[in-house]
């Protein structure tokens, strides 16, 4: 009886660490998650002020074009 409770301690304690981990994942998840949209603020903002929505044009501002060329949808100003 006393290794099948060392057993289940063991197998708890595996559990809660992979939900403490899971739980640092979804914190990090959420992380990136809120600073794509500040980044997607901030190239809305960029290309407001400059009056300029396409990537392609010549005076696009040079700030949000890393961000548009990085093969992400854009989904800005269209």
């Amino acid at each position: 009886m006393k290794s099948r409770e060392t057993l289940i301690r063991l197998k708890k304690f595996q559990v809660d660490e992979k939900r403490r981990k899971v739980a640092q994942i979804e914190g990090m998840i959420a992380e990136f998650e809120r600073i794509g949209g500040d980044l997607d603020r901030e190239i809305k903002t960029e290309q407001d002020r400059a009056g300029i929505h396409d990537p392609g044009h010549f005076a696009y501002p040079p700030m949000p074009r890393p961000r548009c060329s990085a093969g992400e949808p854009q989904a800005l100003g269209r």
